[in-house]
C-alpha cells in the first residue's frame, strides 16, 4: 500500500465511526490542551521567577577578580553575543568627615556605567545613581551618615578627595551577605575613584564586570549558566583567577528554591505528557474494541494485519493531525483566561501572553504521543480473526511475539526520550521510565489477580448486585487489563503532583526561618560586647548572638603548599584556598549545621576542626586531612576530624571553618554579633551603638530578608497555581479515561434490561464492577505515587520528603468513588435507551 491508499482507506474507514472519532479528537484536543496550556504556564512562571532571581542578583553575569579584568573577556563577548556592560570597583578604605574629623572604615563601590541592571535602587531622595553621581558627590548607606554624623551635604573625605553627600541608599540589589563586607557602602564613580587616587601599586582592588544579555538563549549553550561556564573553562582558561557567578549564586536560599522549582516544572510537564498518552491510549483501545468487525471484513478483502495496522494508525495520525492543532489553538487561551480569573493569585512577575513556541511543540507531542500510546492498543488489530464476519465469537489469533516486543520498545523508548528532555539526566530518566515499567506490571498482576478472585469468589448468600458486578470483571472482554492500567497510571499523575506540590510549596515557605536575624554587628571587640549587649537590650532586641571571629590564611593542606597546588582552570578550588578564611570556634553546633562524617571534638591529642562538606571537597581535605593556617604570622595546625552539611538559607551565623574551643582563643580576635530588631527600633540603636562602639558596623538585613522572602512566597505560590492546575485537567483525564471503560455498555445494559433488571439494578451492578476497578488501581497508583513521589522529593529535590501516608487509603476510595460516577454517567444514555432500539444498533 502507497501512502496515498492509506489516506483513502483510512478516510473511507473513518465514515463508520464519525461519532467516535469525534470523542478521539475532543478528548486527544483535551490532552494538547493541556499540555500546551501547562508548558505556557510553566514557560511564564519560569520567566518570572529568573527575573526575580536576576534582581537579587542585579545582572545576569558577573565576572570578578582582584586583578584588572583581562581583555579577553570583553572580545569574546563582542564576538556575536549581544550585551551590556557596567564596571564596578570595590575597594575597603577609610573615609572621615571632613567637617568634625570621625573615620570609619568603608567600602568603596565605584560604578561606570548603568546599575543595577535589574531590579532599582532605593534611593533618598528619589532618583537614579546616574543623577547624583558626579566626580565630585557620592552616595552612602545610611549606617556612614549615624557613624559620622553627617548629613545630605556634607562633605566627605576618602583617600585624597573630598566628596559632597548627594544621597543615600536605603536598599541595593545584589548586597546579599556580610562574607566580604568591610563596612557601610559608599557609591562613587569611576571618575570619582581616580581622584581619590586610591589604586596603586598593592592596593586590593576587586575588579567586577556586570553582563545584561537581552536574550538569553541566543548565548552559546543557551543560558546564561552555560555560557559561564564555557567563557570560564574554555575561552579564559588561561585566566583562573576569575570568579563567575550568575543569578542562582546570587543568595543559597533562592538558588536552592529556584533549582528545586525548575525540577519541579519539568515533572509537571512530563506527567503532563503522561496524562495526555493515557487518555489517548484508553480512547484507541476503545476504537478499536468497536472496529472489529471493520477490520475482520479488511482481513476478508485481503489485507495483511500490517497493513490495516497502519490503515488504523493512518487514521490515527490524522486524527491527532486535527485534535494536537485543535488542542494548541485552545491551550494558548489557557494562560490568558488563567490571567483573567486568577491573575491576582500569580506571583509577581509573571507575565502570561501568547507564545508560540510551547503551541508547535504540544502539536507535535501530541501527534507523536498519539501515535506511541496507541500502538499496544493497535496490537488489538492483529486478533481480530476474518472468521469474525460470520461468528462474532471467533477465536482471536495470537500476535507475533516480534511485534508485541517491538510496540512495548517504542512506548518505552517514547518514554525515556520524553523523561530525558525533561530532566536533562540520563539516570533520572532511566529511573522514571523503569518505574512506571514496573508500576504496569504492578497493575497487571493485580489485574489478573483480581480476574481470577472475581472467578474464584462464592456467590451464596451475598448480594445480587455485589455477585454480578464482581462476575462481570472475571468475564471475556472485560477489559480489566487496559482500565487497570490506565487509572492507576492517571492516579499516578495526579497523586504524585499533588504530592510534590504539598511538599515543596511547605518546603519553600518555611525555608526563611520566622526568627531570622535582621540586623548584623562586625567588628565587635571583645571588651565592647557587654556595652553593645546592653544597647542591645535596651531597644528590644531579641535572638541575640555572638561568636568570634578569627581571620587567616591557608598555608598548607596535607604537607603540600598552597601556594605550589594551584592549579590551572579550578576557579572554585583556587578561591577556597587563597581566600582570607574566617574561622570560629564552638563547643556545640548552631541548629543549622549537622554532622555528615567524623565526629565533633573527638580528638584530645590534636587541634581539631569542622568544615562543611562543600568547602572541604573545593580543596580537596578528607577526614584525617591536616591543615596549616597563617594566623597573625603564627602556624598552627589542625586536623580534619568532622565534616558538616549547612543550612545557608537559615540567615544564621555560618562558617566553612570551625575549630574546637581552646585552640584559637588566645589569638586576636573580633566578635560577630546578630540580633532581631524591630523595624522602629532600627534608627534610634544605630544612633547609640555610634556613641557607645563607633568602630561597630551595624548591619541591616531586613531589606534583605523581605527581598528573599518575597521570592520565596512567589515560587510557593508559582508551585501551588501549577500543581493544582495540573492536577484538575488530570482528574478531568482521569474521568475521560475511566468512562472509555464503560462506552461499550450499549448492548450489555439492552440485554440486561430484556432479561427484566430494572434501571436501578443495573446501576448497582455497574457501581460495583467500577468501583472495585478503581479501588484497586487506585491503590496500586497511589503506591506508585508515593514512591514515585519520594525519589523526586528526596533524590532530585533533596527535600527529605515527610509524605501524608493516610492520603492512600483515601486515593484508593476516591478512585473508586470516581470511577463508578465517571462510568455511571458514560452508560447514562445507554440506560435511558429502550432495549429494542440498543439490540437494533448492534
Amino acid at each position: 500500500m502507497n501512502a496515498r491508499s492509506i489516506v483513502v482507506a483510512a478516510w473511507r474507514e473513518s465514515r463508520g465511526s464519525r461519532g467516535r472519532l469525534a470523542f478521539f479528537v475532543a478528548c486527544l484536543a483535551l490532552g494538547v490542551a493541556a499540555i500546551v496550556g501547562v508548558s505556557s504556564l510553566v514557560a511564564a512562571v519560569q520567566s518570572g521567577i529568573r527575573a526575580q532571581a536576576r534582581e537579587l542578583l542585579g545582572a545576569d553575569l558577573v565576572v570578578s577578580s582582584y586583578r584588572p579584568l583581562p581583555d579577553a573577556l570583553e572580545a569574546q563577548h563582542a564576538l556575536g553575543v549581544a550585551h551590556e556592560r557596567t564596571d564596578v570597583r570595590e575597594l575597603a578604605t577609610m573615609a572621615s568627615s571632613s567637617a568634625n574629623g570621625r573615620s570609619q572604615l568603608v567600602e568603596v563601590k565605584a560604578i561606570g556605567g548603568r546599575f543595577p541592571f535589574y531590579g532599582a535602587l532605593k534611593l533618598e531622595p528619589a532618583s537614579t545613581l546616574d543623577e547624583l553621581l558626579t566626580p565630585e558627590t557620592c552616595v552612602v548607606a545610611p549606617e556612614l551618615l549615624a557613624a559620622l554624623r553627617l548629613s545630605l551635604g556634607d562633605e566627605l573625605t576618602i583617600g585624597s578627595a573630598s566628596y559632597r553627600v548627594a544621597g543615600v541608599v536605603l536598599d541595593e540589589p545584589g548586597r546579599l551577605g556580610i562574607a566580604f563586607t568591610a563596612g557601610p557602602r559608599v557609591f562613587l564613580s569611576l571618575d570619582g575613584l581616580a581622584r581619590a587616587e586610591l589604586e596603586r601599586v598593592g592596593s586590593r582592588v576587586r575588579h567586577k564586570a556586570l553582563y545584561r544579555y537581552p536574550d538569553e538563549r541566543a548565548l552559546q549553550g543557551g543560558d546564561v549558566e552555560a555560557w559561564s561556564s564555557l567563557l570560564a573553562h574554555v575561552y579564559l582558561q588561561d585566566a583562573e583567577y576569575l570568579r563567575f557567578e550568575t543569578y542562582r549564586d546570587a543568595q543559597p536560599t533562592v538558588r536552592r528554591a529556584v533549582d528545586r522549582v525548575e525540577r519541579y516544572l519539568g515533572l509537571v510537564a512530563l506527567l503532563s505528557l503522561i496524562l495526555g498518552g493515557i487518555g489517548v491510549a484508553m480512547i484507541v483501545r476503545a476504537w478499536i474494541a468497536e472496529r472489529t468487525g471493520a477490520v475482520a471484513v479488511l482481513r476478508c478483502l485481503g489485507y495483511r494485519p500490517r497493513e490495516v495496522l497502519v490503515l488504523y494508525a493512518g487514521n490515527v495520525v490524522m486524527l491527532a493531525g486535527i485534535a494536537s492543532a485543535l488542542g494548541g489553538v485552545l491551550g494558548s487561551f489557557v494562560p490568558l483566561v488563567i490571567e483573567r480569573w486568577l491573575g491576582e493569585l500569580l506571583p509577581a512577575g509573571v507575565a502570561l501572553s501568547w507564545q508560540a513556541l510551547p503551541i508547535l511543540r504540544g502539536i507535535a507531542l501530541g501527534i507523536a504521543i498519539a501515535l506511541v500510546f496507541s500502538l499496544p492498543p493497535l496490537l488489538a488489530i492483529w486478533r481480530v480473526a476474518p472468521a469474525r464476519v460470520l461468528r462474532q465469537e471467533a477465536e482471536p489469533l495470537p500476535v507475533p511475539r516480534a511485534v508485541r516486543f517491538g510496540a512495548l520498545a517504542v512506548l518505552a523508548a517514547g518514554l525515556f526520550g520524553a523523561a530525558w528532555v525533561q530532566s536533562e539526566h540520563l539516570e533520572h530518566a532511566a529511573v522514571f521510565t523503569v518505574g512506571l515499567a514496573v508500576l504496569a506490571g504492578l497493575l497487571a498482576a493485580c489485574a489478573f489477580g483480581l480476574t481470577r478472585l472475581a472467578a474464584r469468589l462464592p456467590r451464596e448468600r451475598a448480594s445480587p448486585y455485589l455477585v454480578h458486578g464482581i462476575a462481570a470483571l472475571a468475564r471475556p472482554g472485560a477489559g480489566v487489563l487496559g482500565a487497570a492500567i490506565a487509572l492507576g497510571f492517571g492516579v499516578l499523575v495526579v497523586l504524585t503532583m499533588a504530592l510534590a506540590e504539598r511538599e515543596l510549596s511547605q518546603k519553600l515557605e518555611s525555608a526563611l526561618p520566622a526568627d531570622a536575624p535582621t540586623t548584623f554587628f562586625v567588628d565587635v571587640q571583645p571588651d565592647q560586647w557587654p556595652d553593645v549587649e546592653r544597647v542591645l537590650g535596651a531597644h528590644a532586641a531579641t535572638g541575640v548572638t555572638r561568636v568570634p571571629v578569627v581571620t587567616a590564611r591557608l598555608s598548607s593542606v596535607d604537607g603540600n603548599e598552597v601556594e605550589g597546588s594551584r592549579r590551572r582552570g579550578e576557579g572554585r578550588s583556587r578561591w577556597a584556598l587563597t581566600r582570607e578564611q574566617r574561622i570560629t570556634w564552638l563547643q556545640e553546633l548552631p541548629s543549622s549545621n549537622r554532622v555528615v562524617a567524623g565526629a565533633l571534638w573527638s580528638d584530645p591529642n590534636a587541634n581539631e576542626m569542622s568544615l562543611e562538606e562543600d568547602y572541604a571537597g573545593d580543596i580537596g581535605v578528607t577526614l584525617g586531612s591536616k591543615l596549616v593556617f597563617d594566623v597573625q604570622g603564627v602556624p598552627v595546625e589542625f586536623t580534619v576530624t568532622s565534616l558538616r552539611s549547612v543550612e545557608w538559607e537559615s540567615f544564621q551565623i555560618n562558617f566553612f571553618l570551625v575549630a574546637e574551643p581552646g585552640a584559637l582563643e588566645q589569638a586576636p580576635h573580633m566578635l560577630l554579633g546578630a540580633a532581631r530588631v524591630d523595624a522602629a527600633e532600627e534608627d534610634a540603636l544605630q544612633d547609640e551603638l555610634a556613641r557607645t562602639a563607633p568602630n561597630v558596623t551595624l548591619l541591616r538585613m531586613r531589606a534583605i530578608l523581605e527581598k528573599v522572602r518575597a521570592v520565596l512566597d512567589r515560587l510557593a505560590l508559582a508551585v501551588r497555581v501549577l500543581g493544582l492546575f495540573t492536577v484538575v485537567v488530570g482528574l478531568v483525564i482521569l474521568a475521560g479515561v475511566a468512562s472509555s471503560t464503560a462506552v461499550r455498555r450499549g448492548r450489555e445494559v439492552a440485554l440486561l434490561k430484556t432479561l427484566g433488571v430494572t434501571r436501578l439494578g443495573i446501576t448497582g451492578l455497574f457501581v460495583t464492577e467500577f468501583a472495585l476497578l478503581g479501588l484497586v488501581a487506585g491503590l496500586v497508583g497511589a503506591c506508585g505515587a508515593f514512591a514515585l513521589a519520594w525519589a523526586f522529593l528526596d533524590r532530585v529535590l533533596d527535600l527529605g520528603p515527610e509524605l501524608p501516608w493516610w492520603w492512600l487509603p483515601l486515593a484508593a476510595l476516591a478512585t473508586a468513588i470516581l470511577a463508578a460516577v465517571s462510568g455511571l454517567a458514560a452508560t447514562a444514555r445507554a440506560l435511558n435507551t429502550r432495549p429494542l432500539e440498543s439490540l437494533r444498533a448492534f
